[in-house]
């Protein structure tokens, strides 16, 4: 080997270069130095969130822009994240000068809510990941012999997001369903590309899991097994769905047994995926995202447990499990959402129109995904977020009562 050439993968090496990244890589990093960039709190930067963050920080460092075409390379990209790792470390105090930490986790929320609960219980056997674990949050006010159960499922795209999200931004919604006299729990799943060998369908065997498992222990919680009540946003929306459309005993796991019976009374995705087995639908994001889907593609369509992923596609899509007497559904989405197009609510409102099951469609004008505002347009989202928690609340009131 040349030694110029030697020189140089050293350098890469020890300056953590590589001669790619992907923008799922880029956008995890980018989260992980500047946790305020995820404005819808979701755990995951979308598109116009990245591009904010970047935007902002261009401003401070013009120098990552090397060529001034601005844009960002690849090697610009990591230029970026070294920077602002680098930053990130100079902000932390010394290792010996310790001062108070500041609690502004969950913790802290619900103790400003006044609210009881029980963090990171175990459903299932834990993996690798460390992830199968959910939130209980006790309702505040006595008002149901047995309380209904509030589920929320978080977003990310299957390889992010975290139960957190619900304190992020909805503590709207903790606080009037509590205040109801309805419980709420948090869950988290097992993610795609963590380095566990994993069949998309079991992201959603762990959010039934979770359901079975809160089943299986509603007397020591408290709540009815057959009042529960699912959300989910983007991904999360997707398993919102079928965890409320499918039997107790769909895609069985390691949770199962008497007890783990139960009913969702109603489910609400924020722009999640409604199928895929309907490839067409998703052509508005193949044609504005064609490398991010092509990799997301790769993970999700990968055989597993003697099925074909055809067949896990089927399992884990929404328009599949519709009947006459599925539960109420009401589906919230902006209309010029570029990441999960708003024609895959269209359709499952489509098709439960024909098998006469009770499905709402609330259009976000002007809104992309997470309802942020779309780059270009000067109209304003015509829902703030704050206004779709109400929505939530409002709906879940009326199932449960």
């Amino acid at each position: 080997m040349h030694k110029p050439i030697f020189r140089f993968i050293a350098l890469t090496v020890l300056l953590g270069f590589t001669t790619a990244i992907s923008n799922d890589d880029f956008a995890k990093k980018i989260l992980n130095s500047h946790p305020q960039a995820d404005r819808d709190g979701d755990g995951v930067l979308s598109d116009s969130e990245q591009t904010a963050v970047v935007q902002q920080i261009l401003k401070r460092y013009p120098q990552v822009d090397r060529d001034g075409d601005g844009k960002l390379s690849d090697s610009e990209k990591q230029n970026l994240i070294r920077m602002s790792a680098n930053r990130t470390k100079k902000t932390r105090p010394a290792g010996n000068r310790k001062s108070p930490k500041k609690d502004n986790g969950p913790s802290a929320l619900l103790s400003q809510l006044g609210l009881k609960s029980e963090l990171d219980i175990e459903y299932r056997k834990n993996t690798s990941q460390q992830r199968n674990k959910l939130d209980f949050i006790y309702p505040k006010n006595k008002v149901h012999e047995q309380a209904p159960l509030f589920i929320y499922i978080h977003g990310g795209g299957n390889t992010g997001g975290t139960k957190n999200a619900i304190y992020n931004r909805s503590s709207l919604i903790l606080k009037e369903l509590t205040e109801a006299g309805i419980a709420v729990a948090t869950i988290d799943y097992r993610l795609l590309g963590q380095g566990e060998e994993l069949g998309f369908h079991h992201l959603f065997q762990d959010c039934k899991d979770a359901l079975r498992f809160l089943a299986k222990n509603a007397n020591r919680f408290g709540i009815d097994p057959n009042k529960f009540v699912t959300w989910g946003t983007s991904a999360g929306g997707s398993k919102a769905l079928i965890t409320a459309l499918t039997g107790s005993d769909f895609l069985p796991g390691e949770v199962s047994g008497a007890g783990t019976e139960h009913t969702v009374v109603g489910a609400i995705s924020f722009f999640g995926a409604t199928t895929y087995v309907v490839p067409e639908l998703w052509q508005k994001r193949l044609e504005r995202f064609p490398s991010r889907s092509q990799s997301k593609a790769e993970m999700i369509n990968k055989p597993s447990d003697g099925m074909s992923p055809e067949e896990i596609k089927a399992l884990v899509s929404a328009d599949q499990h519709l009947k006459s007497d599925s539960p109420p559904i009401l589906l919230v989405h902006g209309d010029t959402d570029p990441v999960v197009p708003i024609e895959l609510s269209k359709h499952l409102h489509d098709v439960a129109k024909k098998r006469n099951v009770d499905v709402e469609l609330v259009e976000v004008k002007n809104a992309g995904h997470g309802f942020s505002k779309v780059r270009g347009n000067p109209a304003e989202p015509s829902m703030t977020w704050d206004e779709t928690q109400q929505l939530v609340v409002q709906q879940v009131l009326e199932w449960v009562q």
